[in-house]
Order: structure tokens, then C-alpha cells, then sequence
């Protein structure tokens, strides 16, 4: 059920938010509220004496953008996701899944030659094989594993 505005006689209005309300329900500056609005990403349903006034729903849609912003989305990304079509949309998405899955590939190499490094045994890890094969099997492409047992 909608919340209702406490200030009208009808309880089916639904309840509005200022741009300071919908900022502190959500987290996001209301700098940044009134960038995505410039953006069209989050449109206020009304203006009530010159301010912005939001539906409910704004949350859900700022939580939407911030969500795609933490995995990678950009502004421009979420704006075709929003505006675009089913089919855009799943294109948009499978192009992200790739460089997120490109991306999380290099996160575990990295990770692996720093936890070599770690525990490396050599008094200095550039004097390290095991690390150099670690690096050199990135830039081919290759697992940390993969570079080991090419390097043996």
C-alpha cells in the first residue's frame, strides 16, 4: 500500500519526497539526485513551489543506478539500460558480463602474484621465476596456474 501524503484529504495521493527526503532514504547527495535528473536517470514526478517532489518510487530507481554504478556501469550505460529496449538491454548486459568476467580474471591473477609474493621464499620476488611467470602468463592471457605448470 502506498504511503499517503499526510497534508492531503484524499488518502489514495501517494505520499511525495523532496529531493532532501529521497537523498536520505537513499544514501545518494542530493547533488547528485539533481545530476541524474539533469541526466533524465531519475525524473521527480512533480515540482510543488519550485522544488523537486518524488514517488516512492525514485528509491528503487536510485538504488537501481547505484547498484550498476558499484559493478561497473557507466552513466551512459544505465541510461541506455533504462531507456532501452529488451533487446538493447540484453546485449548491454552480456557486454557487461564480458569485461566484468575480463576484469574479475585479472583481479584473481593479481591476486595470486601477490599471495606468491607473500610467501615467496626467493629474498627478493623480481628475482622470483614463479612470480615472473605469473606476470608474463597475464599478459598471455593465462591463469597463474597455467603459467606454473608452463614454467616447469
Amino acid at each position: 500500500m502506498a504511503a499517503t501524503d499526510p497534508g492531503s484529504d484524499s488518502p489514495q495521493v501517494p505520499r511525495m519526497f523532496s529531493i532532501g527526503e529521497l537523498a536520505e532514504r537513499t544514501g545518494v547527495p542530493a547533488s547528485t539526485l539533481r545530476y541524474y535528473d539533469d541526466l533524465g536517470l531519475v525524473r521527480p514526478a512533480a515540482r510543488a513551489a519550485g522544488q523537486r517532489r518524488y514517488t516512492a518510487s525514485a528509491v528503487r530507481d536510485v538504488g537501481l543506478i547505484v547498484y550498476f554504478r558499484e559493478v561497473g556501469f557507466t552513466l551512459a550505460e544505465i541510461e541506455h539500460f533504462v531507456s532501452g529496449e529488451k533487446q538493447s538491454r540484453r546485449e548491454l548486459v552480456d557486454r557487461k558480463r564480458t569485461e566484468l568476467a575480463a576484469q574479475q580474471h585479472r583481479i584473481q591473477v593479481a591476486l595470486d602474484a601477490l599471495e606468491h609474493g607473500r610467501v615467496c621464499p626467493a629474498d627478493d620476488q623480481l628475482e622470483c621465476p614463479r612470480f615472473w611467470s605469473i606476470v608474463e602468463g597475464h599478459q598471455r592471457g593465462l591463469s597463474a596456474e597455467e603459467s606454473h605448470a608452463r614454467a616447469h
